[in-house]
């Protein structure tokens, strides 16, 4: 089942709904369709901060591609450098990563090299295992600020139904795919009765007459 799930999964993949966010790390790319002389490459800094010449250091991590070119075009504009500019900016590389953990094949860091929703993440981290809970997997996201936000996924309804789970993942972001309730189940049996019966699960039994039966 899990197995079919991923085969439906994989073409569906598309993050969307919420803009990705930059991040430290990444490499931005800013095109001026009027004015390409000022066209200009560049990485985010550990600070969270991009150079733009003739604008001077901007604190882009955190905001959305549009929310920097608007930045951009009103210091340039404000400047009275360029009245119009309206810059393009577009990421040339990712440099964040999320993190995969649960009931994923191998779990872990996974390196961003586009924007990607949980499904993209839960694939890159080699798809479900059978024990996988598909419909309550939980996004956790931590603001600047420290605030910690959880948010819930369910796999099953964007791979069956094409319902989007509205989430692009943030750099460092964890995805956790839960265990299903029925390999919570064996699990519990396992702990609390195979492990502690104190007998072997193969009972001799004595007939009398030296034979022996064994179950």
């Amino acid at each position: 089942m899990i197995a079919a799930l991923m085969l439906a999964m994989a073409p569906q993949a598309q993050a969307q709904d919420a803009p990705y966010r930059i991040s430290p790390g990444d490499e931005l790319s800013v095109t001026y369709p009027y004015n390409p002389e000022l066209n200009l490459t560049g990485p985010v800094g550990p600070d969270g901060r991009f150079v733009v010449p003739m604008v001077g250091n901007l604190p882009v991590a955190g905001q959305t591609l549009d929310d920097v070119a608007a930045d951009i075009s009103a210091r340039l504009r404000s400047g009275g450098i360029v009245a119009d500019a309206r810059p393009v900016v577009s990421i040339r590389t990712y440099g964040a990563v999320v993190y995969v953990g649960g009931e994923v094949r191998t779990p872990g860091a996974v390196k961003m090299t586009q924007a990607v929703d949980p499904l993209q993440a839960v694939i890159s981290a080699g798809g479900l295992l059978e024990t996988a809970r598909t419909r309550k997997v939980v996004i956790i996201h931590r603001a600047p600020d420290g605030t910690i936000t959880q948010r819930v996924a369910d796999l099953r309804a964007y791979a069956h139904h094409g319902q989007g789970t509205g989430i692009v993942l943030q750099s460092q972001d964890i995805v956790f795919v839960p265990r299903s309730s029925i390999a919570e189940a064996d699990l519990w049996v396992d702990q609390h009765l195979n492990k502690l019966i104190p007998f072997s699960k193969s009972l001799n039994y004595s007939l009398g007459a030296g034979s022996v039966i064994s179950r």
